[in-house]
């Protein structure tokens, strides 16, 4: 047990330190990675963005951060199964907590109908009892993907706070795959995967992981925005539920719940000139091409009638890491929030500042969105 914390605290140590060397030394997605831009993405978007369409950082990982060629590498096939996960071997990957689990089965997806007819109650009973300063992140976005998730499996008593405290424990997976967390979230991960191993059985969890912590981030980040901008909210008294869908498709773009998508090529190609050869890792930078401004109209600037002045418009780039689709659960969890938050509270302000986490390059980490009820 001890050697095993030891390997662990090692592992750490290394990924950390090869990421700021290689950030240090110019190297941009190793920047990006370390998170020493601190919760603006802006610039460290716009520099993977200047390395090229598709270039090879320090790390040994093919990067993409332009729209165009996210797009086709988003395109390519997957091997059956589902997409490989990363490759363990290199020594860039953090902590491997996905190791063993088999690949979602599509069919175990809960369909949009169910989700709703589930999220609208939960949202009800969260909402209900909020008042005064509240963390919306806490109070709001954490716990109704939990709520549904229960719901979904018919949990009650014991086992819905054991799944409450697995998820939360499993929140750092996606960004710890990547970038270092601290040891007490990489040593709790593997209790967690084994939590929800127990619950909901092995074939649930990936998908699991990936739905809940997407969905937390969706609607964090959704709710961010609203309470951020006071005019955000006309579009909802205006457009109802066709103007939710709008501000989640927005956040979407603007503050992805999955923010850099990485697999494995699976068999030789060729993407912007290059060829990625079998086995090689690329990251897509989903991010920063949802925020080209070779595609997009003053692409930092939140705006959920983008769609409507844009018509048709370039097609939102939505990955699907470990094969789990953001649709239906993340989506239509944070549409419900948005439509139950807005009848409740109608130009809901913050509070404060918002807070991210540091080194989350995947989910953006919000910890805190503050706001007075």
């Amino acid at each position: 047990m001890v050697v095993a914390e030891k390997e662990l605290g090692r592992r750490l140590q290394l990924v950390q330190g090869i990421h700021w060397l290689y950030g240090a030394q110019g190297d941009p997605y190793a920047a990006l990675l370390r998170g020493h831009h601190g919760p603006d993405p802006r610039e460290p978007y716009a520099l993977n963005r200047e390395a090229g369409p598709l270039w090879r950082s320090r790390l040994g990982t093919w990067v993409a951060a332009r729209y165009a060629t996210a797009a086709e590498l988003l395109a390519l096939p997957v091997p059956e199964g589902g997409p490989l996960p990363a490759a363990v071997a290199q020594p860039q990957v953090a902590v491997a907590w996905d190791q063993g689990l088999p690949a979602p089965d599509p069919a175990d997806r809960p369909g949009a109908d169910r989700v709703r007819a589930l999220a609208r109650p939960a949202c009800e009973r969260l909402l209900a009892g909020l008042r005064g300063k509240v963390d919306l992140v806490a109070e709001v976005a954490a716990r109704v993907p939990v709520e549904v998730l229960a719901d979904l499996h018919g949990l009650t008593g014991a086992d819905r706070e054991r799944l409450a405290e697995a998820c939360a424990a499993a929140a750092p997976a996606l960004d710890a795959a990547l970038a270092p967390p601290s040891y007490g979230d990489a040593a709790r991960l593997p209790a967690a995967v084994a939590a929800l191993r127990g619950l909901l059985g092995e074939a649930a969890v990936l998908r699991v992981v990936v739905e809940v912590r997407a969905a937390q981030e969706l609607v964090a980040g959704a709710l961010h925005a609203l309470v951020a901008g006071p005019g955000q909210w006309e579009l909802l008294a205006d457009r109802g539920p066709d103007g939710a869908a709008a501000v989640v498709a927005e956040t979407l773009r603007h503050d992805p719940p999955v923010k850099v998508h990485v697999f494995t090529a699976a068999a030789d190609t060729e993407a912007a000139g290059q060829r990625i050869a079998a086995g090689e890792q690329v990251a897509v930078l989903i991010g920063a091409a949802n925020r080209d401004p070779e595609v997009f109209d003053r692409p930092d600037v939140f705006d959920p009638r983008r769609a409507e002045r844009a018509g048709a418009g370039p097609r939102l780039l939505v990955p699907a890491p470990y094969g789990v689709p953001l649709e239906p659960f993340a989506g239509i969890v944070a549409e419900t929030v948005v439509v139950a938050l807005a009848a409740a509270r109608p130009g809901l302000r913050a509070a404060g500042p918002a807070v991210r986490r540091p080194r989350t390059p995947v989910t953006g980490g919000l910890l805190t969105v503050p706001a007075l009820f």
